[in-house]
């Protein structure tokens, strides 16, 4: 199970991205797999996915963020390069994660931000999408092919039978 009480649970590196994150006053929601484990405790999240704020200080705030990790952050970063929609940027090298930007086809991050409970994960306060909310973010990225659409499908289904 990846829950207890208000908290997430997830190994590895990726710490540092929250910690980096919450330190730089990153506005951003976690979003994928993790957050759906918050629900359903069934899922195992394998990774990490962070949605960012696309507004242009934001976007500073994560392109610092990411640059004071001890490894490298992708390269070509810009202090813009969160302020566009549909941004993804992997890290996979040697976190686990990706930092998404709002698609231009699902939910605004106010829509989500406003919809969101409080969690902690690795002890730090982060947000969450409320379970309807996430419920429409997974129902956009399979309807979009966005990613690993049978993965999205699966939530999708643990989504609503674990509401019910």
């Amino acid at each position: 199970m990846n829950r207890i009480d208000d908290s997430l649970y997830h190994t590895g590196a990726n710490k540092e991205i929250v910690e980096a994150f919450v330190g730089s006053k990153v506005d951003f929601i976690v979003i994928g797999g993790l957050a759906v484990s918050w629900y359903c405790s069934t899922r195992q999240a394998d990774d990490m996915d962070l949605l960012v704020n696309p507004e242009a200080d934001n976007s500073r705030k994560v392109t610092d963020a990411l640059s004071s990790l001890r490894t490298m952050a992708p390269q070509g970063l810009t202090a813009r390069s969160f302020s566009h929609l549909g941004v993804r940027a992997p890290l996979k090298h040697y976190y686990y994660a990706d930092i998404l930007t709002p698609s231009r086809a699902g939910p605004s991050f106010e829509e989500i931000m406003k919809d969101s409970v409080e969690a902690k994960l690795f002890g730090l306060p982060v947000r969450l999408p409320s379970r309807a909310c996430l419920l429409r973010l997974k129902e956009s990225a399979a309807a979009s092919a966005e990613g690993d659409v049978l993965k999205h499908r699966q939530d999708i289904a643990l989504l609503r039978e674990d509401a019910l």
